[in-house]
């Protein structure tokens, strides 16, 4: 008996319950899903999309079908709208938390160099502890309930917050503000006693983003001249980057994850999907820049947003996790089970960083973002529609599917969402009813 294993990795796009039986299907059973992925682009469903579909050791479905956008070129692309890529890049916003800091951090834990237990003050210091966050652990953020507001207020991009490249009507990507949002961290107010309620908050991973930093630092993971050097403002704040240049050289690199990365350079930008036409603060149709305020006044490196990816890099970092050996130095068997179980079931169905499908405790699994899959399910969104899911069960094949898509408006996530929902709830999959699955739900 193997351990069947489907991977999701998608942009607005639920996940699916499957069984798997001796027989691979051949590749004529995938039309459904070509042709269902083509039908949507002309319906305006979405713009383009990836999709990739594989087992642990082989690919056994890929397509991009459609363009960027519908017809009109974004700023970077003038005169043309390219058409999707297996490999265009997708700014996997709240998915950062876990592809790095949550990984950075279970790192320092399997070390043996950093208890889930410590107070985010013995780490960063007692400026930490104003305002009753002194006894805030690792654990808290992990979990989301330390008991920060959601957000920063106000938020960093903003005007009323002041950072200098906002005075401008095309903000600078810059660490000008590197100062400030420390300080802002560090002089948090709570909306909650810690560890009673489950909000989640950017500000857990804003805060966990500083710890990796620190202990990259302190610990000599990170050297000074491996960080970019653009970043050392010589401010409180420098720890951003030894988060960033560790997250990178140990996150990153050990998996040869080569379009997975904070800033994207510049020559990259054509290739990345754009997200959405922003009118208020970047004043321009976002691409290849992170598209979170907040991230984007930060110099575009956030322990809560950042990361750029694509469908293929997402397979490889997934199938390791998921995979993981149990002496293995990255991330080993014993940690991933810890790091991706629910952990408290009267509060959330939180795991450590990730979340699970648990749709018996106070969120609902997230709002049963992936519909009726098992409670033990893990995943992670991101608000330009990223998801990451992993779904594990005692059978014959193991399985991994990876979808991507960009979608025009944001607004339609909700709905989709709720459609493949209420599908997979009257549904029981085979392996060989997938593509059905792909073809019957935007």
């Amino acid at each position: 008996m193997k351990v069947v294993t489907i991977f999701v990795i998608l942009l607005t796009l639920s996940v699916i319950l499957i069984e798997a039986n001796k027989n691979q299907p051949d590749a004529s059973v995938w039309d459904p899903v070509t042709s269902f992925l083509e039908q949507a682009i002309v319906n305006g469903s979405f713009p383009g999309c990836v999709a990739l579909v594989g087992t642990r050791d082989k690919i056994l479905y890929s397509s991009a079908p459609g363009a960027y956008t519908y017809g009109v070129p974004t700023p970077i692309n003038v005169p043309k709208v390219p058409q999707m890529e297996i490999d265009t890049l997708f700014d996997m916003a709240s998915c950062t938390k876990v592809t790095a800091t949550t990984t950075a951090i279970a790192q320092f834990y399997q070390r043996g160099e950093l208890s889930l237990d410590s107070t985010i003050a013995s780490i960063l210091g007692q400026q930490f502890a104003v305002n009753g966050k002194g006894p805030i652990t690792v654990l808290n953020c992990l979990l989301h309930n330390s008991g920060f507001y959601p957000d920063p207020n106000p938020f960093w991009n903003t005007p009323e917050f002041g950072c200098p490249a906002t005075a401008y009507e095309y903000p600078p990507l810059e660490f000008s503000c590197q100062t400030q949002f420390y300080n802002s961290i560090m002089n948090q107010s709570l909306m909650n006693p810690i560890g009673s309620t489950y909000v989640y908050s950017d500000l857990n991973f804003m805060t966990l983003m500083l710890v990796v930093g620190h202990y990259a630092r302190t610990l000599g993971y990170v050297k000074e001249y491996e960080v970019l050097q653009d970043c050392l403002t010589g401010g409180p704040g420098i720890d951003q980057c030894y988060y960033e240049a560790y997250v990178r050289k140990y996150v990153f690199y050990p998996l040869h994850l080569k379009s997975t990365n904070y800033l994207p350079p510049t020559y990259l930008a054509p290739y990345c999907a754009p997200t959405e036409n922003d009118t208020v603060y970047m004043h321009t149709t976002i691409q290849g820049v992170v598209s979170d305020g907040n991230a984007y006044a930060m110099g575009g490196i956030g322990g809560h947003a950042g990361v750029f990816s694509n469908a293929p890099d997402m397979y490889q970092f997934m199938h390791a996790i998921m995979f993981a050996d149990k002496n293995s130095d990255y991330l080993n068997s014993t940690t991933v089970q810890l790091f991706t179980t629910e952990y408290n079931h009267t509060q959330s169905s939180r795991a450590l960083g990730w979340n699970t499908n648990d749709p018996t405790v106070p969120d609902y699994g997230w709002s049963l973002a992936c519909g009726t899959l098992s409670p033990k399910t893990w995943m992670h969104l991101g608000y330009t529609g990223t998801m990451l899911s992993v779904f594990s069960k005692i059978k014959q094949q193991p399985l991994t599917l990876v979808v991507s898509k960009v979608v025009k408006f944001k607004k339609t996530m909700i709905l989709k969402l709720i459609i493949k929902q209420q599908f997979i709830k009257s549904h029981h999959f085979s392996i060989n009813e997938i593509p059905h699955f792909l073809a019957s739900s935007p």
